[in-house]
């Protein structure tokens, strides 16, 4: 699109439409607990379902699957339930892409490939980001950073809410997805990966997130848009970063930074592509 439309005059509509969209390929990891401890879940972080032939796996920030039980079970949140929805640490494979000695420079990238059954449980429910189709585009000719609207999407911890249920018997968890919409700087190229930083502005520093915690593996999305006679569409969401670390908030600055699109579609897709669940 030609015309510049700033974040803060998109239509609600048009911002919900995104979100919707990008939730089916959004889940949170969850370390389980007894239910003597009278809290059955706590939230670990974020991923992005996603797929590289006929593997199926979750892309996510290496700090987070680093928290992932070596035995037994972890939660993976995909829509409300009753029950937390599990995974036997033994079908999936971990595979750890990346980790730097400077949690603010990174790298800081891994995988969760999954067995053929699980990611079959899985697809019921969500959608596996085929990212086979966008890399020669994504790698070659990626569209201008200005391009459409640009959205972090992942679950924010701080507010998680835990509310009683009705007659006073017990108390459910509410996990909340996140959907911050803004515009990247890109960072140097580091060695085989590449990096965007995702600012808040001041004006928009009263409505943030005082911590990002949570949104560690969260995706970082470019969402092309088009103008329809009078109305704003948004196309294909393009899969463009995996969020892992948050700045410092000060005086001048504010924000989050993540993986860019070669840590993805060449770093990740190779070891997806070469991993087995």
């Amino acid at each position: 699109m030609n015309d510049i439309v700033l974040v803060k005059d998109l239509p609600c509509a048009l911002k919900e439409a995104v979100v919707q969209d990008l939730t089916q390929y959004t889940v949170a990891f969850l370390r389980l607990k007894s239910a003597s401890d009278g809290d059955l879940a706590d939230l670990l972080g974020s991923g992005v379902l996603v797929s590289v032939g006929t593997k199926r796996a979750i892309l996510t920030a290496h700090h987070v699957v680093e928290e992932l039980p070596k035995a037994g079970r972890f939660g993976l949140f995909l829509d409300r339930t009753r029950e937390p929805h599990t995974i036997d640490i033994q079908g999936v494979a971990v595979v750890k892409i990346g980790r730097g000695t400077d949690d603010a420079v990174g790298p800081d990238l891994a995988a969760v490939l999954l067995a053929p059954q699980v990611a079959g449980a899985i697809g019921v429910k969500k959608t596996f980001y085929n990212l086979h189709s966008r890399r020669h585009q994504l790698l070659n000719n990626p569209p201008d950073l200005r391009d459409g609207v640009w959205c972090a999407q992942g679950f924010l911890d701080e507010r998680t809410v835990v509310a009683p249920d009705s007659g006073g018997l017990g108390a459910t968890k509410y996990f909340y997805n996140f959907s911050g919409f803004g515009g990247p700087e890109t960072s140097p190229q580091i060695g085989g990966h590449d990096y965007f930083d995702f600012p808040v502005s001041h004006e928009g520093r009263a409505s943030s997130p005082a911590s990002w915690g949570g949104m560690s593996g969260a995706g970082l999305w470019q969402v092309p848009l088009k103008r329809q006679l009078d109305v704003l569409v948004h196309l294909a969401p393009l899969l463009s970063g995996i969020l892992f670390y948050q700045w410092p908030t000060t005086e001048t600055e504010c924000g989050v930074r993540g993986h860019g699109r070669r840590s993805l579609y060449e770093v990740a897709y190779n070891c997806i592509s070469n991993g087995k669940p």
